[in-house]
């Protein structure tokens, strides 16, 4: 095998290969480029377009009101608030965001190459490999968002702490400087507090993955107690310092009590049954991955088995035929589901294409780097199969470093070059067409998001024709109530963004699902109901929804403001004020 690491691939002569393959290396490295800074450049193009007013909207909530949350489950604002007082808009939140994803997955890619290069021939990697590898990794971390916008947000962060806890590791496993090792593990550390901190069971599992890199990549067992301590030292530096600068123990142990009160009148499944469902769900979408894909991997088994420029062109094309025949305009969970069936089908075939050749501690490296969207998805509600979508950089990593990584003899570039090119189209367009789709909770494509207003604290957003005459409505029930900024709001059901188009502060929590929930928070806010601001999402058949029993009969004692229509869904949303404010 043929490390990433050497500066001229060799032929199984033993002499120089030929000019075609190295041009055919080069090649596909500035393809992955290329694909890389497209999807930055939509990234940076999307930042200011869409407001959506459910999942975007309760991050950006808990971000610009940190301390008047006071029910959680995740404390993601520890981390966010910070980024939002530096920021202050939309765009330049959602751009923190996309530096955030961006720079975490290339100090990932960084690690495999370290990594790498420690664990087969030392020398310096060629420019082509560097640049698939981290390319890779970039394009792969902004497949979050094809989900939603890449505002900070628990999961963002999470994939994001992932990402740079795990490559700081594989970088300072080849550091010879005390110093140099020590803050590296230092700093992976904090990044898995941040990560532990926007969602738990993540950052649980991503030390797990961490630490079993230590342990199987560092030969020497003094390092490796001295790395795990150090890791161990600055995550809880990194949680003490994000807990004291936004809280304090006790009111944080208040607030996760209250949150999962409320997070159990939602989801009440116990944990084992949900890691069984992980497993059912995964055995059934893979064996539908293995249905759907069948000649792709049909041509890859014929190629193990005889390799002969006819079995390599029987490769190729069927990662064409892949490519072509999946439906990138879909949105939504079908979408994911698809997409992660190629994507997880594209891996196999590389490693069925490579593993014989890969020294075994390489295959470490890449089990691990396999295996961390599965830590950052862990705990989700979703289906972990498509969940994962969203923290897919190390495959990115993975499946450059594998096709650089081949086998030593020339013409064995081909297939692991064509897996690899296919896998990165298939990334990159499930990215860049979202353009000419609906966005998550939206009504019109994201580019016909193109008439800009100012929304609150958001500063001005580029929305669609309809979500104007939404705000509209907004600023004219503002205007009949006299509704001043701050006011406190309470949103009935699933509306936070509600309080972002009135500029108002929710209520002990931003998102309220339900009337149970909504009366737990009530509960110990009676005297400040009068005074609120209520956003109510009405029925289908626009009747009232059921109410908690603190606003029973409230009519009497608010002032109708208006009536608002969000586009997704014509979801029709009355505005009262309570009387107690005038």
């Amino acid at each position: 095998m043929r490390s990433v690491d050497e500066g001229t691939p060799v032929d199984e002569a033993g002499g120089s290969a030929t000019a075609p393959w190295r041009a055919l290396e080069a090649a596909v490295a500035a393809f992955v480029l290329v694909a890389a800074c497209a999807v930055i450049v939509y990234a940076v193009w999307s930042r200011n377009r869409g407001f959506e007013i459910t999942d975007e909207a309760y991050y950006l909530l808990l971000a610009i009101h940190p301390a008047e949350t006071r029910f959680y489950i995740s404390a993601q604002q520890w981390a966010t608030a910070p980024i939002w007082q530096l920021t202050g808009s939309l765009a330049s939140f959602r751009m923190a965001g996309l530096v955030l994803l961006a720079g975490s997955a290339a100090v990932l890619g960084m690690g495999a190459l370290a990594a790498a290069r420690g664990l087969a021939t030392p020398g310096r990697p060629p420019m082509s490999g560097r640049v698939a590898v981290i390319g890779g990794a970039v394009v792969c971390a902004l497949l979050y968002a094809i989900t939603i916008n890449v505002s900070p947000s628990y999961n963002l962060l999470a994939s994001a702490g992932a990402y740079l806890a795990l490559g700081l590791v594989l970088l300072a496993g080849g550091k010879t400087s005390t110093v140099s090792r020590t803050a590296l593990f230092g700093v992976a550390g904090v990044a898995l507090a941040v990560e532990f901190v926007c969602k738990p069971s993540s950052g649980v599992a991503t030390f797990v993955l961490v630490a079993v890199a230590v342990l199987w990549l560092d030969r020497s067992g003094g390092r490796k107690t001295v790395a795990l301590a150090t890791v161990v030292a600055g995550g809880s530096l990194g949680l003490a310092a994000l807990l004291f600068s936004q809280t304090t123990p006790g009111e944080a142990v208040q607030a996760f009590s209250g949150g999962m009160a409320l997070f159990r009148m939602v989801q009440s499944e116990p944990i084992f049954t949900r890691l069984a469902r992980y497993a059912i769900e995964f055995g059934g979408y893979a064996a539908d991955a293995m249905r759907a894909n069948v000649f792709l991997i049909v041509a890859v088994l014929v190629y193990l088995i005889r390799t002969s420029r006819v079995t390599i062109a029987l490769v190729i094309a069927a990662v064409g035929h892949t490519l072509l025949a999946t439906r990138y305009f879909e949105y939504g969970m079908p979408q994911y589901i698809e997409y992660m069936q190629r994507a997880l089908v594209f891996l196999a075939l590389m490693l069925a294409v490579l593993w014989q050749a890969m020294p075994v501690r390489f295959r470490g490296l890449i089990a691990v780097l396999a295996m961390l969207p599965y830590t950052v998805a862990m705990g989700t509600g979703n289906a972990l199969f498509g969940q994962v979508i969203i923290s897919l950089a190390s495959w990115g990593a993975l499946m450059a470093l594998a096709a650089y990584a081949r086998p030593s003899a020339s013409r064995d570039a081909a297939v692991p070059m064509a897996i690899l090119v296919g896998f990165v189209a298939l990334t990159s367009a499930q990215i860049l067409v979202y353009k000419a789709k609906i966005p998550y909770n939206l009504n019109e494509r994201m580019d016909r998001q193109s008439f800009p207003v100012t929304i609150g604290p958001l500063g001005r957003v580029k929305v669609d024709a309809e979500t104007v005459r939404f705000m509209q409505q907004v600023d004219a029930a503002v205007a009949k109530c006299r509704i001043a900024p701050g006011a406190p709001f309470l949103g009935l059901y699933n509306v936070p963004g509600l309080a972002l188009a009135l500029n108002a502060v929710p209520i002990d929590t931003p998102w309220l699902n339900n009337v149970a929930q909504a009366d737990a928070v009530l509960s110990s806010n009676e005297a400040i109901v009068g005074n609120a601001v209520l956003a109510i999402r009405l029925n289908a058949d626009a009747s009232l929804p059921p109410l908690p029993v603190a606003l029973k009969g409230f009519s009497a004692n608010f002032e109708h403001c208006g009536d608002a229509v969000f586009p997704h869904e014509q979801q029709k949303i009355q505005i009262w004020s309570g009387l107690s404010r005038r």
